[in-house]
């Protein structure tokens, strides 16, 4: 088994959705390969570019047959429910997002999105602080890997959980083995999580940071079925939810100012994912990483960037993950061919995804487009990418400038109002004409009123 970064080329047909045309570049890369995480970076003419993080895999792998169903390219699509609204906020890790680069600092825009709807689910880089963690009660943890496949159909979340949360631990990090501890045992006494269970790893995982030609943070795992041997050995002791930490090389101090100062995507935050990904894929259940202090001697005491601040408050930054593990709710698979039972909550509840605007590349974007879901594109939360629907040309997105605009438009998707009817100039009725009837009034569209999806106000 063997993990590994790489780019390729991809080019749309005119009557297909770019979810398609992804699903048939993976196809071209062959046989026993399976796609970790992947994003279209760049947008050409003709045609655009994907990074993904592949898994090689042998016929000989006693878990090979996990890897065979590729979700990407057998979705199940939705049929959507009016009851619970539900949203999704995605803050993709390692593109240096203006909100969500940094340890939990897009807490604050998660809850304001909650607030507007029934549940909202999201994932671990855009509440995990630390030591700090202040989702909102009706906020969903769920990995980033099981977040898409929630998107695509292929995973529903069950909502009633209080989990048994096991945890692995890098050994080269063996000399903080007591700040781990105290964190769990702080967890268990204080909070009453249930999470007494861990194991040290026999051998080194070897998680190793890589920059994408994009610049984006990505990276590699060289002893992935070390992790994978540790978690099925927890669930064998009852785990219902994994959290690890691992040692991450490969970070410079030059690196690390650079990502304080906002310059740079955070070092740790592809490979994390990389890692967590592995496990949703393989076991199905809640998944979260954190760090080891690969940067005690790289950095000094203080910060003068507050959105970097929970950085420097803790050794392990364990906490984040087990508080949002505690009730993470259950991951259960569906056939694109069967019907999802009503104690879940799947994409058929699912009313809008949120995603910087700078991002439509992701798999949440494009299974979004896919499914016939309003995508509210925010400018405000600037990346080092430029993947915008200026380039894209989905016909489902609502732009908006601020998460503050994001929360309105889903209250008045909420509400059933139309957002056309919140807008000024208001424009006239357009009437419908068969093509053999003359048109007898002028068209909106040369009244200047602005035109587009019904989703685009």
């Amino acid at each position: 088994m063997e993990i590994s970064n790489r780019a390729f080329r991809i080019a749309r047909g005119a009557d297909s959705s770019w979810l398609s045309a992804v699903s048939q570049g993976l196809a071209a890369l062959g046989s026993n390969v399976y796609p970790l995480r992947l994003a279209i970076v760049e947008i050409g003419p003709r045609d655009a570019t994907v990074e993904a993080t592949m898994l090689r895999f042998d016929d000989s792998d006693r878990r090979a047959l996990r890897f065979r169903d590729i979700e990407i390219a057998n979705p199940r699509k939705r049929s959507p429910q009016a009851s619970p609204f539900v949203a999704v906020q995605v803050i993709p890790t390692g593109v240096r997002c203006a909100f969500g680069g940094f340890a939990g600092d897009a807490g604050p825009v998660t809850n304001l999105l909650a607030s507007a709807v029934d549940f909202l689910v999201t994932h671990p880089n855009a509440v995990n602080a630390s030591e700090l963690n202040e989702m909102a009660a009706n906020v969903l943890y769920v990995e980033g890997k099981s977040l898409d496949d929630f998107l695509l159909g292929r995973l529903g979340l069950s909502r009633s959980r209080a989990n048994k949360i096991g945890t692995f631990i890098d050994p080269t990090g063996i000399r903080h083995l007591d700040d781990v501890l105290n964190a769990i045992n702080a967890a268990r006494a204080v909070k009453g999580i249930d999470c007494g269970l861990y194991t040290v790893l026999p051998r080194a995982p070897a998680v190793q940071i890589e920059w994408s030609e994009a610049g984006c943070a990505v990276g590699t795992v060289l002893e992935p079925e070390n992790i994978l041997d540790a978690v099925e050995l927890m669930v064998a002791h009852g785990a219902q939810a994994i959290g690890g930490v691992s040692v991450i090389d490969g970070v410079t101090s030059e690196m690390f100012a650079q990502h304080l100062a906002g310059e740079l995507p955070n070092p740790s935050g592809g490979v994390e994912a990389i890692i967590t990904h592995l496990i949703s894929k393989v076991f199905r259940l809640p998944a979260a990483h954190a760090p080891l202090p690969y940067y005690q001697d790289l950095k000094g005491k203080s910060t003068r960037n507050p959105r970097a601040a929970a950085e420097f408050i803790s050794t392990p930054h364990y906490f984040s993950v087990l508080k949002g593990l505690a009730h993470a709710p259950g991951l259960v698979e569906i056939d694109p061919d069967d019907q999802v039972p009503s104690s879940l909550i799947s994409v058929d509840n699912v009313h809008a995804v949120v995603v910087p605007a700078s991002c439509l590349g992701g798999i949440p974007a494009l299974a979004a487009e896919f499914q016939d879901i309003p995508l509210i594109a925010v400018r405000e939360n600037t990346t080092i990418l430029d993947v915008t629907n200026a380039r894209m040309g989905m016909g489902n997105v609502i732009e908006v400038e601020s998460y503050l605009e994001a929360t309105g438009v889903l209250l008045a998707l909420r509400q059933g109002i139309s957002l056309e009817s919140l807008r000024r100039p208001l424009g006239d009725a357009v009437r419908v004409a068969a093509p053999s009837e003359p048109a007898t009034r002028q068209d909106n569209s040369e009244q200047g009123v602005r035109t587009g999806t019904r989703y685009r106000p």
